[in-house]
């Protein structure tokens, strides 16, 4: 099988996260780009008037993510174009359209546990080809995959960036035992 990447997403707007969002849209891939809801409003919120409820609230931290991004020396985003390739999302009320991804990547926390879990519901809503990525430099790729379905520990591997993402040309790829070889082309 040939595999396109017609569509991606990133998970976790961090250094890394937003920094690999900018290199996709810099490609001309469409890339949803996703992070946590904020479980607290901020005093500015507040005194807004906004609930953990609004829009602005739950995509605070994405937002605030994607800021640094375009705001980073050297730029991480090649042009107003790729800009506009970016949607803003967070993982409760747009993980659904992880759906549409043929390239998932995950760039959050380096922990195990919280890394599982995210695959877990990955798995549950992936399309049965999508690639499943992590930027993990220190944590096992097969240690990461346990307890996932065969699709996808077939499809899943390591795509180390190196930062930033886009003026670093330099990227580690690191299957596992049951990586495909076609998801590696």
């Amino acid at each position: 099988m040939n595999y396109q990447i017609r569509n991606a997403a990133v998970i976790g707007s961090g250094t890394m996260g937003g920094g690999i969002a900018a290199l996709l849209a810099g490609l001309g891939i469409p890339t949803l780009l996703l992070d946590i809801v904020p479980k607290e409003l901020t005093p500015e919120e507040q005194a807004a008037g906004l609930t953990l409820e609004d829009r602005a609230v739950r995509n605070r931290i994405v937002e605030a993510g994607w800021k640094a991004v375009t705001k980073a020396r050297p730029p991480a985003v090649l042009s107003e174009a790729s800009k506009q390739l970016i949607d803003l999302g967070n993982l409760e009320d747009d993980f659904d359209k992880l759906a549409e991804a043929d390239l998932i990547i995950e760039a959050i926390v380096e922990n195990l546990e919280i890394k599982r879990g995210l695959y877990a519901r990955i798995e549950n809503v992936r399309s049965k080809n999508a690639i499943v990525a992590t930027n993990t430099s220190g944590l096992p790729i097969h240690a990461l995959a346990e307890g996932r379905d065969q699709g996808f520990r077939e499809h899943f591997l390591g795509m180390h960036f190196f930062n930033p993402p886009r003026w670093l040309k330099l990227l580690e790829v690191i299957p596992h035992t049951e990586t495909l070889p076609e998801v590696l082309n």
